[in-house]
């Protein structure tokens, strides 16, 4: 009789767990050392310029800087996770702040670095506000060679890849080959490139897909070599023939380690765009860093270098999600 009496009571206990723990985790959201740096980097643009003070150029509104701040703050505010992850967001966004922090008061109010070659954060972070329609058109420009010349490299890598790495006379003979070019960095021969191609947009695709191309190659490779038997023994009873097996098992079981990679392809494609974008472009985001390095613009050319890490940083976030969304399994 009692158990019946007593069940109420615990039925009442889990709702008020539940929202004291939620209470703790807001409490451990809000009150931490990131968010102490981030009232700190407000605090410090109370103090007196000397860099407005000593700079000809002067010291750009607060409003833009001021602007990001809000922008990182709102994000780390609302995102959630398990208590491992949201320690590893405070300590991520703790160390951005700690460095704006740090960027703030030496050189905006203290001008303690070479005015020369260290704009403020204001000046830096001003461009996207005043210049954010060269910023854009860079974007897109790049973007375009980035999603085309990836998704044609990792087209070819992963179908003629996984051809090699059914048929082991093939894989013997190419295999060692394609290790041996990969190993050379894309940047060795982006000059090169774009010195005999006709147009800069063909050498630049080119770059783009070779400096993706071989990487991926090799790897599908490896993933159809090393295909779990019991697999292809599964499809083999089921009178699976060759290419509904290549294309029906073996991609789609190796889709988890090709979506893996993607980040790191990204980044070596961006890396490589950019440098040949600064070697004869006349547009993207690595021609707009080399124009303002060109007219020792510094602050324009950290502006660029701040938005190219941004978009590498978005685009990872995208590929995370699309994996978590359309590949639900992992081996």
């Amino acid at each position: 009789m009692s158990s019946y009496a007593e069940a109420p009571a615990i039925a009442f206990e889990k709702p008020e767990r539940v929202r004291k723990n939620t209470n703790v985790a807001w409490q451990k959201r809000i009150i931490n050392i990131a968010n102490f740096f981030f009232v700190l980097i407000w605090l410090a643009s109370l103090l007196p310029s000397r860099y407005d003070a000593e700079m000809r150029i002067g010291l750009k509104d607060f409003k833009a800087f001021g602007l990001v701040l809000i922008i990182i703050e709102i994000v780390f505010l609302l995102s959630n996770g398990s208590e491992k992850r949201s320690r590893a967001q405070r300590d991520i966004v703790g160390f951005v702040y700690g460095f704006l922090l740090l960027w703030e008061v030496g050189v905006s109010r203290f001008n303690l670095l070479p005015y020369a070659f260290v704009p403020a954060p204001e000046n830096v972070f001003y461009v996207f506000f005043e210049d954010y329609a060269n910023i854009l058109e860079g974007f897109k420009s790049s973007m375009v060679l980035i999603i085309l010349g990836v998704f044609l490299a990792l087209l070819f890598a992963v179908i003629l890849g996984t051809l090699v790495g059914w048929v082991p006379r093939l894989t013997n003979a190419i295999y060692p080959v394609v290790k041996a070019i990969s190993t050379v960095p894309p940047l060795i021969y982006t000059s090169y490139i774009v010195l005999i191609m006709p147009t800069f947009f063909l050498a630049s695709l080119t770059v783009v897909f070779l400096s993706v191309f071989w990487g991926s190659f090799m790897g599908s490779i490896n993933n159809t070599a090393f295909v779990e038997k019991k697999v292809i023994n599964s499809a083999k009873v089921l009178n699976m023939k060759t290419l509904p097996m290549l294309f029906k098992i073996i991609i789609p079981f190796n889709l988890p380690r090709i979506i893996n990679n993607l980040p790191i392809n990204l980044a070596t494609a961006l890396m490589t765009l950019t440098a040949a974008e600064m070697i004869g472009a006349s547009s993207g985001m690595g021609y707009y860093v080399r124009v303002a390095l060109t007219y020792a613009n510094y602050t324009k050319a950290i502006a660029g270098i701040i938005f190219i890490g941004l978009v590498v940083s978005l685009l990872n976030i995208i590929i995370g999600v699309l994996k978590k969304k359309f590949v639900t399994w992992e081996y």
